[in-house]
This record gives structure tokens, sequence and C-alpha cells, in this order.
């Protein structure tokens, strides 16, 4: 879960041996997924929602305009909201305070991680369907599958990360690739194992319509 959508792939790794005996890796992609409206911005919003209201709701700003009205504020507020649910990442409460948001008004609130969760739970119901969606396609079970690497902004959350342990009825959810570089690495590997300008270790791919 990345920042703007949730893609789900299940691969098989195992090996080939080629007509002269030689073994190689290779790498079957059995089914993907994608939520293309499910990402760790659509959490952001939740928040921004939640801060919005807080000032809206508070003495000074009684019988005056919304927040919403005015765009460098709510700018402020996204930005606010990356730190909040990094907080709420790790503990169950986030104090919030931004200083002279509109009107010489500083928002001060609480924010708590069961407020969020219960607000997020539109998001949060749709967390297992690709899941679900990519093992029909692949015609395997989730006992079937072995390891469930999990990579992107949006899994920090919590909430997300007992829904999928739940959707593949795993216990431990893998952590060993870096959100930073797998993607570019992975592509860029492809690109030169398809390559004969490039000297890599050969790895066979393929993809299952």
């Amino acid at each position: 879960m990345g920042g703007i959508d949730t893609e789900v792939t299940i691969a098989k790794f195992s090996t080939v041996t080629d007509d002269k005996g030689k073994v190689f890796e290779h790498v079957e992609i059995l089914a993907e997924t994608r939520d293309k409206s499910l990402g760790g911005e659509e959490f952001d919003k939740v928040i921004v929602d939640m801060m919005v209201d807080a000032f809206n709701a508070m003495p000074e700003r009684k019988g005056k305009v919304s927040v919403r009205t005015n765009e460098k504020a709510m700018k402020r507020l996204f930005k606010e909201a990356v730190k909040v649910k990094d907080i709420l990442s790790a503990n169950k409460v986030a104090d919030v305070k931004v200083p002279e948001l509109l009107d010489y008004v500083t928002l001060r609130t609480v924010l708590e991680r069961s407020d969020f969760e219960n607000n997020s739970k539109h998001l949060l119901d749709r967390i297992s369907r690709p899941v679900e969606e990519a093992l029909s396609i692949s015609g395997l079970t989730d006992s079937e599958i072995d390891q469930v690497e999990i990579l992107g902004g949006g899994l920090r959350i919590p909430r997300v990360h007992e829904l999928i342990k739940a959707a593949t009825n795993k216990h431990e959810l893998m952590v060993h690739l870096n959100g930073d570089e797998a993607m570019c690495f992975g592509a860029a590997f492809i690109a030169a194992n398809s390559s004969s300008s490039f000297k890599v270790r050969k790895v066979y791919l393929t993809q299952h319509p």
C-alpha cells in the first residue's frame, strides 16, 4: 500500500533446468490485483477531516466560515496529517497543535487512534478485497501461501497490519524489502535480465494472464 493505491501480487519461486542441464531461478506471477483509490493519502484525508471538525468547533470559530474555505490553511492541515498518522502508528493518542491556522486562531486538539480507526472504517473494510481477489485468480488458498511480504508507507497503520494478517491467515508479515528502493531495483533488474547488453544472473519470469 503506497500513497495512492494498494496492489497485491502472488508470486511463485522455483527453478527450471534448460536443455544443457543448467539450473535457473524462475519467478511466476500467478495473480495481480489493485485497488486504485486505497492508499495512504485516503487515510490522511480522514485525519484532515478530524482536524477540520475540531478547529471549526472551537469557540473562537463560532459563526465563522469553515477552515475548508481557506486553501493555505488546508495545505497546512494535510501536511500535519502525515505527521499525525505516523504518531498514531506508534501511539494511541496524538497531541495536535497548528499555530495560527486561520485568523490567528491556533488549532489545539487531541486525536485518538481508536477514533481514527472508526472514521477510517470505509477504507479498512476494503483492505481484504484485493487479497481475496488475488487468491481467487491464482486458484490458491491462504494456507498455500508460504510468506506475505509487505511494502509501502500505508502499511505502517497498525489496523491495516491486523487486517492483512486476518485476510492472509498469517501470524507474521515479512518486511525484507526496502520501500524506497524495491520498485526501482526490480524494474532495473527485469530490464537488465531481458537485455543482451547487461550481464546479470539469469532469472526466468513468467506472467500469467
